[in-house]
């Protein structure tokens, strides 16, 4: 199955209290839009577009060097009205479009691909990600019919008592059918408190009409970590951080104390080179195997030879270091 995807990334972002873009916002190392970007990229995917609206032009010189359309939301009028936008763009409806976030930067493709598959798997007209939560507060919440389908989509400030006991929160990843989706989009409003137009409408309509609507519950809620604080973005740091420092080591590098020690995405780690405390491994930094990075070292797209060792405190940056040197004191550049 070959989708199109929309990413929404216009919005300014206005509790990170910040002048940039949201999605512009790092996360280990990388734009947050960056991370949703290559997340996608594995997927039997046909287009990329994405949304952008607050400094487009930051988010468009972020995006430089992949193949994405960038599509421009004037005034923020909703999440509706910008997945509108993309209409001109699609050509034939005859398919399947996948909307996502583009401050969720911790989904995974592996997840995306079981949205996928389950959206094909049911025949469904819409397939929403859903996560169950300690704590729902602020989620739409999901409220299933007997049958297990998606009944309605209920905001927090519209909820019930019953209904704000529900767990299983609304994540903002979405399959639909093309067809459906663009046709829905003409016939909601803005008639809400924030005056904009909602993408959740259109599942309203989706179960007016007899239409299947079918949540797929992820498998890891932490996946579906929005980011719309600098407490938020935090968490995800430390979130990002366990993956990498896990991944590393099941790949045979020995961290030690690992929680001291600051990865970057892109970095690349040899199997039997050990990292001692507190360093910094920065951009598209590569060590080989079997090296050793002494404690407070500093290295950014730094290339390490096989059995090099760098002592403590080295501080490296755009250098490449030959296999088997050792490197004493300072190499900044």
């Amino acid at each position: 199955m070959s989708v199109s995807v929309i990413i929404l990334a216009a919005g300014k972002g206005t509790r990170m209290r910040s002048p940039y873009p949201k999605v512009l916002h790092l996360l280990a190392g990388e734009p947050l839009v960056i991370h949703v970007v290559e997340t996608v990229l594995p997927l039997p995917i046909k287009d990329i577009f994405v949304v952008v609206g607050f400094k487009s032009s930051l988010v468009e010189e972020a995006l430089r060097g992949y193949a994405v359309k960038t599509i421009l939301q004037e005034k923020q009028l909703g999440t509706g009205d910008a997945v509108k936008k993309v209409r001109p763009f699609l050509g034939d409806l005859n398919k399947d479009v996948l909307v996502l976030c583009g401050d969720t930067p911790l989904l995974s493709t592996a997840t995306l691909s079981r949205l996928l598959a389950a959206h094909c798997r049911e025949a469904s007209t819409i397939t929403i990600l859903t996560a169950l939560v300690d704590d729902p507060y602020g989620y739409g919440r999901i409220i299933r019919n007997q049958e297990g389908y998606v009944a309605k989509i209920v905001e927090e400030k519209e909820a019930s008592p019953e209904e704000k006991r529900v767990r299983e929160i609304n994540t903002g990843t979405y399959v639909f059918k093309a067809s459906f989706l663009f046709e829905a989009l003409e016939e909601i409003t803005p008639d809400n408190v924030q005056g904009e137009y909602y993408l959740t409408d259109v599942v309203e309509r989706a179960v007016k009409r007899n239409e299947r609507v079918f949540a797929l519950q992820v498998s890891d809620p932490t996946e579906v970590i929005g980011i719309n604080s600098q407490e938020d973005l935090a968490q995800a740091e430390e979130i990002y951080q366990q993956r990498l420092r896990r991944k590393f080591m099941q790949q045979g590098v020995s961290l030690i104390c690992p929680e001291t020690i600051y990865l970057e995405r892109r970095v690349r780690l040899g199997a039997g080179t050990i990292v001692f405390p507190h360093t910094v491994l920065r951009g598209e930094t590569l060590i080989g195997e079997q090296c050793r990075i002494g404690s407070f070292s500093y290295l950014e797209d730094v290339v390490v030879g096989n059995g090099a060792e760098l002592q403590p405190g080295s501080i490296l940056r755009q250098v490449k270091i030959p296999p088997g040197s050792v490197v004493q004191g300072r190499f900044w550049r």
